[in-house]
């Protein structure tokens, strides 16, 4: 059978339905009906995941449809695109989950009308409320998934962001075994080692502090830690994680797991931004006392042009403002380049610092660069030329022997600061 993404008849017959009905109260109706009695059951997920849910036959749902007003033919179509689904193995006549039916006519429903935007459907009365990725079978229960959705989408995510930034980054970071965020993000749980700050869930410094501080009560706490240590299996959370070692993506994966019951995907990333494993992460977190210590200092600049071989060369900068946003720059060599219009761009709320700035060259290039500056001041820009360049704190981040830098054992990551400028290499 083809997949929604085919554009099949039965995809047709269900956005000619939507089309039809703009209010879509029907899908709310049959979430709202959908049973969540007794204990949940372990199934198979589309990404291949373990869940554990509450599954009807098909008879049921195609019941709850009926006495909705949806006809024979629409009925038949989302019959045809679980059940029937090959791509959908896991859906069967006997086996048929809420995220199914629900994934499928948002699918649709962005067929017929664009983008999803949460927003617009976040009020009572709004049309297709009942699509919204936080309305899981879970949520009926007590626990997290009810706490959070009682809390509306836009505080919970005020509050992850407050979390984030609250969470404690002192000292060194710790080594510790996680699942690589690429992958997960493709659902394979691949193991990767992460240098960040764990913390443990009990102590002055711990967990329950942390969510103490960020307004959350004991019964709300108490709720996490069920979700945390006692539902591994169900959240996706690493086996790793335990009382004494929880990481900033612990408690991501945690809260992706009760927003969604389904695969996470990268549309989920940029309506939920906290829980964005690859770009909400402790070493991308700047607090604002500390813009003017990370930015300030000698850079070493790597540069890969679309084509034609990669080179470096030094940025200093200094000047920093963070009051007034501004900062200053030149070339580590007097005349190379000229920087001109540095400035600075801070989100409280998120703890994000980007710059931007123009290199103006003798030829006459003038090169834009918009840059996300990381806590342990390196940055990454993409230059109006296509060039990929990143850049490193050279006293902050790299060694100070020129053996270390460029010589035969220097590791690649460091050679790489000072490809075609041998001069730089041997400077003190």
């Amino acid at each position: 059978m083809r997949s929604v993404d085919t554009k099949s008849p039965a995809v047709e017959t269900i956005e000619a339905h939507i089309k039809g009905d703009g209010e879509g109260t029907w899908v709310e109706t049959i979430y709202d009906a959908w049973p969540v009695d007794g204990e949940p059951t372990e199934v198979t997920m589309a990404d291949g995941n373990k869940r554990k849910t509450w599954p009807l036959p098909w008879a049921e749902v195609k019941a709850f449809l009926d006495a909705n007003g949806v006809d024979e033919a629409v009925s038949n179509a989302i019959h045809a695109e679980t059940v029937e689904n090959d791509k959908l193995p896991n859906i069967t006549e006997e086996c048929v989950t809420w995220p199914s039916v629900q994934n499928l006519i948002r699918r649709c429903w962005v067929g017929v009308n664009g983008a999803w935007i949460r927003e617009d459907h976040l009020e009572e009365g709004k049309p297709y409320r009942g699509l919204l990725k936080m309305k899981t079978l879970s949520v009926k229960k007590e626990g997290l998934s009810k706490m959070l959705a009682e809390k509306g989408a836009e505080k919970f995510i005020d509050e992850m962001w407050e979390i984030y930034i609250k969470w404690p980054v002192d000292g060194d970071p710790t080594e510790v075994q996680r699942y690589n965020r690429k992958k997960l993000l493709k659902g394979e749980k691949v193991d990767s080692g992460k240098n960040t700050w764990p913390l443990p869930f009990e102590g002055d410094v711990s967990i329950t502090q942390l969510m103490t501080d960020c307004g959350w009560n004991e019964g709300e706490i108490a709720s996490l830690k069920t979700q945390l240590f006692d539902c591994k299996d169900e959240s996706g959370v690493h086996p790793n994680c335990s009382e004494t070692e929880v990481c900033w993506p612990d408690l991501q994966q945690v809260f992706r797991s009760v927003v969604s019951e389904d695969d996470w995907t990268p549309e989920d990333n940029q309506e939920w931004p906290p829980l964005d494993g690859r770009k909400t992460t402790l070493r991308l977190k700047v607090l604002k006392d500390q813009i003017k210590e990370t930015l300030e200092g000698e850079y070493r600049m790597y540069c890969k042009p679309e084509e034609g071989e990669a080179f470096s060369y030094g940025l200093i900068i200094d000047n920093v403002d963070p009051e007034a946003g501004t900062f200053g720059g030149r070339s580590r060599v007097d005349g190379k380049y000229v920087v001109q219009d540095g400035l600075i761009h801070y989100d409280e709320k998120t703890g994000r610092l980007n710059v931007d700035y123009h290199e103006v060259w003798p030829d006459g290039t003038d090169d834009h660069l918009f840059a996300r500056v990381k806590s342990n001041a390196k940055f990454q820009c993409e230059s109006a030329d296509g060039f990929e360049q990143k850049a490193s704190n050279e006293t902050l981040n790299l060694p100070a022997d020129p053996e270390d830098r460029i010589g035969e054992n220097a590791k690649e990551g460091v050679k790489k600061y000072y490809l075609y400028d041998g001069d730089a290499a041997t400077e003190d």
